[in-house]
């Protein structure tokens, strides 16, 4: 039998990088961490804590947004610095956990001039050659350079500023006179530093022992994934020394036989959380012994496009999920999709539904005219289980989705994941779904690499899907040369769109046509009112004042000096009231002018999307492999700017890579509480990328989901897909304290923008995009006008959402031009 690894405790301070660092942990020192939160109350008593800690040979107080001094914001750490001689053991703080114990022993915690979110700095530390330092460099001994991650807004104040440089090379470390128990072990210095880093302070602490107890802290992240591995040999000197400490001054012997309270790192799986829920779907029909898979292969004409397939074959009047790679035909391969999936009869297909602290999911069956309300703990759980039932083990290879679930989930559904109440919503929601999937049997996926199409048949064995041969038939009569009318774009005489040029992709909203007056001066969002509409028959497009959205840019800024965020991604909204349109012209509209790898459009009950979306969220296969595509960066084209090699120098700076790396480590942390420790990986950092009308910045992050023995109770995509919402690149860092900040400043639900669109599928595979560079809109807020005539006029309300990553070197006036960039494709639909 295999000896007991040693255990840590991790105190996790609601950070979105803790699991990083635990992996960091696991895997470096061959150690299981158990983790705890800071203000769980199984703690709240010392005799609780002191128990709890006999289980472990150590502890880590980890990184986090706030102050020291706000107990809420340190809870249980601060007990852990004042244990007794009795209950003592060897302790690591990162970052909050650093600012702490120096707290904790009387040095002054101040906020950096420069705030330093992202920035990869060189740290000198006591370990070095030529350093002359009296304690032999402690866990810094043996390391060589560093070079880590800075995240923060704040740092110790030890007196450093006073020293001058004369004496500084000895006295940095030595103990301050006024703090005598610290002993100095790193520092980074503004010497060297990159001029565009935001670096205004001279010399920072980011490192410290206590001189007589086994406390060690660093103000770095050793788990960053742009921190250099040298930092490793720091936290392996750190343990080797914790060991030591243990076995010559620990009078607490590690205790296996009680309770523990702190938990594994990685989360229940969503099919046990299933089978822990007293009130499991009713009602629906029993899966089937065996689903049969049908498929039928047909050549693709090479001029017939998406829009021309589904106007054959499909009545948009009813429900629709199509999700497209409009840009199959573009150039770059980093950023061309290749493959096009359409649902069919999605109007008669089985829907779930869930709205956010309802507390039930709907399952509505059209064919049989019925509903069903169902008492549950949670959507995904329910989910999970539905789709377990209903694997296929085989069928078409070459195509990435054979049935299953399509549909969308909102950014509030994200919220609710990582326990925050929209403080927003109004009481007018109630069909406005915050999931919603539709139970796809019958589809045909579009294979723009291969030219082939594929019509696809999920059903009972012994099934005859005799629809294949009626689609096929069309299909083949719509490549036949004589029959075949490009009807892709919106005709020139629609009464909306009549303005548009066939060149307007980049379209500038500094100036405004008179089809659309635009209102920029508004400051809160409602549904319009009637009477506003009359004798206005086109477009009003409202968008967020300039002098608004710039003092949120600031506001932003104030709490990432505050250390209450590293980065916050704010986003605006712009509503445009119009007359009732065709929706499925728009999205052909909005496919030309800016045609994206992850397209979709959905008519689904109440909700209509139409999305250019360049930005993959998610996608797993079903063996277990899953793919995370955080983008973050953006440069707008211009004639100046044209090509790769213009844009990729503007966006290898410190506040654009810093941008993109707080979301990789973010993400990293998402996919780490699903995969486990040592299952993640980056094989692209930073990479620029090509799209019609901009240069995005994207990262790639992989994972490999653990296969269990039991599969009723193992993980899927949909764990991870579950675990990473709200998406990462739309909140910023920490994830769950910044949605809390941007809820405050933003003072609107976001819907179905910044949400997630897509499929999980029989097999077992999954792809999901974010949804940006969309518009949306919501049937009951549909107006009628009073006409002259005594016939009214039906208004619609579309949502146009946009923004970006404000951090501590943003400007409020770039953030808003940022803003516009992203905002320009799609609102110019409607000029």
């Amino acid at each position: 039998m295999p000896a007991q690894k040693p255990q840590i405790l991790f105190i996790d301070a609601y950070d979105s990088f803790s699991n990083n660092i635990i992996s960091l942990l696991e895997t470096e020192l061959h150690v299981s961490v158990r983790t705890i939160k800071i203000d769980n109350p199984a703690l709240n008593s010392d005799a609780a804590l002191h128990a709890e800690l006999r289980h472990y040979a150590a502890v880590v107080c980890g990184p986090g947004p706030g102050h020291p001094k706000i107990e809420k914001d340190v809870g249980v750490m601060r007990r852990i610095w004042r244990l007794g001689e009795e209950q003592i053991l060897p302790v690591l703080g990162i970052c909050l956990g650093f600012q702490s114990l120096c707290l904790e022993y009387g040095v002054a915690v101040v906020r950096l001039k420069g705030p330093q979110h992202g920035m990869i700095r060189r740290v000198i530390h006591a370990g070095e050659a030529g350093t002359e330092s009296d304690h032999e460099g402690d866990i810094f001994a043996g390391v060589g350079e560093v070079k880590a991650t800075l995240y923060q807004s704040l740092c110790v104040d030890v007196g450093q500023e006073y020293v001058v440089q004369e004496d500084w090379q000895k006295s940095r470390w030595r103990a301050p006179l006024k703090f005598p128990e610290l002993l100095p072990l790193a520092w980074v210095e503004s010497a060297g530093a990159d001029n565009n880093s935001g670096v205004m302070d001279e010399r920072v602490l980011v490192a410290v022992r206590h001189k007589n107890k086994p406390f060690w802290a660093l103000q770095y992240h050793p788990e960053s994934i742009c921190t250099n591995i040298e930092s490793t040999k720091v936290i392996k000197n750190w343990f080797t020394r914790a060991r030591a400490w243990n076995q010559a001054f620990r009078t607490t012997s590690v205790d296996p036989a009680s309770p523990v309270r702190a938990e594994v790192t990685i989360q229940e799986s969503l099919l046990m959380q299933f089978g822990r829920i007293s009130k499991p779907l009713v009602g629906l029909p029993e899966p089937p012994s065996k689903f049969e898979y049908h498929c039928r292969t047909i050549k693709l004409a090479n001029y017939l496009s998406v829009p021309e397939i589904v106007g054959s074959i499909c009545h948009m009047q009813e429900d629709q999920i199509i999700l497209e790679s409009s840009n199959a035909h573009e150039t770059s391969p980093d950023v061309r999709g290749r493959y096009s999936i359409i649902g069919l009869d999605v109007e008669d297909a089985m829907k779930f539904e869930y709205k956010v602290g309802s507390k039930f999911i709907s399952c509505t069956m059209p064919t049989q005219n019925r509903s069903h309300i169902i008492a549950n703990e949670g959507a995904w759980p329910q989910l999970a289980n539905f789709l377990d039932k209903r694997r296929i083990a085989e069928g078409n290879p070459e195509s990435p989705f054979w049935g299953g679930f399509m549909g969308y989930a909102t950014y509030e559904l994200g919220l609710e994941g990582i326990d925050i109440e929209s403080k927003v919503r109004g009481d007018d929601t109630s069909c406005r779904p915050d999931l919603c999937f539709a139970w796809i049997t019958r589809s045909l996926v579009i294979d723009h690499a291969k030219g082939l199409i594929y019509l696809q048949d999920i059903s009972d064995v012994g099934a005859d899907p005799q629809w294949m041969e009626v689609v096929a038939n069309k299909l083949k009569k719509l490549s036949q040369p004589e029959t075949f009318f490009p009807s892709t774009f919106l005709s020139a005489s629609h009464p909306l769109l009549s303005s548009i040029s066939a060149n307007s992709s980049t379209t500038s909203l500094s100036t405004h046509s008179s089809q659309a007056p635009v209102d920029s001066s508004r400051s809160s969002i409602c549904v319009p009112d009637s009477s506003k509409f009359k004798g206005e028959p086109e477009a009003k497009v409202t968008l967020p004042s300039n002098l608004e959205y710039e003092s949120k840019v600031s506001s932003c800024q104030s709490h990432i000096r505050a250390g209450d965020s590293y980065e916050l991604c704010l986003t605006g909204e712009t509503l445009v009231h119009v007359p009732m349109t065709d929706t499925w012209s728009l999205y052909q509209t909005l496919r030309s002018r800016q045609p994206a790898p992850f397209a979709s459009y959905l008519k689904m009950g109440s909700a209509t999307l139409i999305s250019a979306s360049p930005e993959r969220f998610l996608k797993y296969d079903a063996d277990g492999r899953c793919e995370l595509r955080p983008m973050k960066g953006t440069v707008r084209k211009t004639p100046q700017i044209s090509t790769l090699a213009d844009a990729i120098p503007l966006l290898d700076i410190p506040k654009e890579k810093a941008e993109n790396l707080m979301i990789v480590d973010l993400v990293r942390h998402d996919l780490h509480s699903v995969c486990g420790s040592g299952n993640v990986e980056v094989p692209r950092l930073m990479v620029v990328e090509e799209y019609r009308s901009v240069f995005q910045m994207i990262s790639i992050v992989e994972g490999k989901i653990p296969q269990s023995k039991e599969k009723d109770k193992g993980y899927t995509g949909l764990d991870v897909l579950a675990a990473s919402l709200p998406p990462g690149s739309m909140t910023g860092a920490p994830k769950k304290r910044s949605c809390e900040i941007l809820q405050d400043i933003e003072q609107r639900e976001r819907g179905m923008y910044s949400g997630v669109v897509g499929y999980m599928d029989v097999g077992g595979r999954g792809d999901w995009s974010v949804t940006i560079r969309c518009m949306f809109k919501w049937d009951d807020q549909d107006v009628v006008t009073e006409g002259g005539n005594g016939e009214g006029e039906r208004i619609e309300t579309w949502h146009i959402g946009a923004g970006g990553a404000v951090t501590a070197l943003s400007t409020p006036v770039g953030e808003r031009e940022e803003m516009i960039t992203k905002l320009n494709g799609t609102v110019g639909v409607f000029r």
